[in-house]
């Protein structure tokens, strides 16, 4: 089986990449532009391109066809517009990396599942634009006979990315969220902090989406592809805290004045992670018995720190960020 993972070197496909490495039906190829060749897996084929131009990847590919095209980088339509004018005609299955989201939950008791919980969430950009990527794809399917499956991850994390809800880009510069709990400074938090999240580690999500590609009962399913761990926001800032030997100080601020505050899409972000986001992961176990999550957070975030411990030259901070964190601290308290 040939795929082709558009991206291939992210916060959830690097470890896919990893994984389908080490299998011997896949032959890997990653299309991306080679800023981060130390996660490209031993056996990788790779592609280096700009997926925004189009010719010069064309160019590249020649004429290449795959059995299944994972679509990483597409946020808005014309970017899907633009991967399926590249791919379409060439795969067999085409995945888009959706999110959970894209789903506008009713109750705080809600479980979500992929049957009974609505795709509308119109609320925060990212889910309505990936609302819209899923309805083009669909449109695609009827207009040209394009194979498709929906991938809505939920809280991922991996080598790099310290999961919080605060904090600066999670695979360049996640470290800020550490060096912040080290030097005992106060930590951000929506509300108070205890809604549930459901986090899976990159690891264990790479197993479930193996086992979507090139399987035809997957063809035309949206699916979850997460852990059956649920933890509060403020529970996973102590578990991170434990990993680095040091407790966090949290600032607890109501989400919509920390909207304000940042500003754009964190406002629309964190008023979604006011919400608990329980999701039930049933569907895709059911159809891929070879998943089963075996990382739990305590021990994955601690992984994450030897991570960093092992390589320093990782250890990123985002300047700009941390001083603005310190400043809404400053002026709402710890």
């Amino acid at each position: 089986m040939r795929i082709m993972l558009v991206g291939g070197t992210g916060c959830i496909s690097g470890d896919i990449a990893a994984l389908a490495a080490t299998r011997d039906d896949i032959e890997l190829w990653l299309l991306n532009r080679g800023n981060r060749p130390e996660f490209v897996p031993e056996g990788a084929h790779c592609i280096q391109a700009d997926i925004s131009r189009p010719d010069e990847v064309r160019e590249k590919l020649g004429g290449m066809e795959f059995d299944v095209v994972a679509d990483f980088l597409s946020y808005g339509v014309e970017q899907l517009e633009n991967t399926l004018g590249i791919f379409g005609e060439r795969c067999r299955q085409y995945i888009l990396i959706s999110s959970v989201a894209v789903y506008r939950i009713r109750a705080q008791c809600e479980i979500i599942t992929e049957a009974n919980t609505i795709v509308g969430n119109t609320l925060w950009s990212y889910g309505r634009n990936k609302i819209l990527c899923e309805r083009r794809l669909q449109a695609e399917h009827e207009s040209s006979g394009l194979d498709y499956t929906i991938v809505r991850p939920a809280f991922t994390y991996n080598r790099l990315r310290i999961l919080h809800p605060v904090g600066p880009s999670h695979q360049r510069y996640s470290w800020t969220i550490a060096s912040r709990i080290l030097q005992r400074k106060p930590l951000l938090m929506h509300d108070d902090g205890n809604a549930l999240c459901t986090v899976t580690h990159t690891e264990d999500f790479a197993k479930g989406f193996l086992g979507l590609c090139g399987n035809p009962a997957a063809y035309g399913e949206a699916f979850h592809i997460t852990s059956d761990e649920y933890l509060t926001w403020n529970r996973l800032a102590e578990l991170v805290g434990d990993a680095l030997g040091e407790t966090p100080v949290l600032c607890h601020v109501p989400a919509h004045d920390l909207g304000f505050e940042l500003g754009g899409d964190f406002g629309e972000k964190l008023i979604s992670f006011a919400n608990n986001a329980v999701c039930d992961s049933s569907k895709v176990r059911a159809l891929v018995p070879e998943f089963v999550c075996t990382t739990r957070f305590a021990e994955g975030v601690k992984r994450t720190i030897r991570f960093y411990e092992e390589n320093p030259e990782f250890k990123v901070i985002d300047e700009a960020f941390d001083r603005r964190m310190d400043e809404i601290a400053a002026k709402y308290g710890s």
